[in-house]
């Protein structure tokens, strides 16, 4: 075969490929998309009060020793209690209190 030739089975090869993309979106339309599922963590921030920061970076080095850990971050407990939150209807009922107490 000859680059002549090669050119145009190249050229029919690519052709084959549009008309059969054509025909496939001509006699089934696409599927909906699924919605996309997103991948990163979502960034959350909090102001706290300066002494109850304080006191929550204490309470952070005290069980990072308790539990033979270097250390345990803020974000650690934060991802910990909004875990509990969600699954434990006590706990849920008791930060709702709160909230109508503030």
């Amino acid at each position: 075969m000859n680059r002549a030739d090669e050119i145009r089975a190249k050229a029919a090869r690519q052709k084959a490929r549009e008309q059969a993309a054509a025909t496939d979106e001509v006699s089934a339309p696409a599927p909906p998309a699924a919605p996309t599922v997103r991948a990163k963590p979502v960034r959350s921030t909090v102001d706290l009060p300066s002494g109850r920061h304080s006191s929550l970076k204490t309470w952070c080095t005290e069980t990072a020793t308790e539990l033979g850990r270097a250390r345990v971050t803020t974000q650690d407990v934060v991802n910990a209690l909004v875990h509990r939150l969600l699954t434990d209807e006590t706990l849920a009922r008791k930060i709702r209190q709160d909230l109508r107490n503030q």
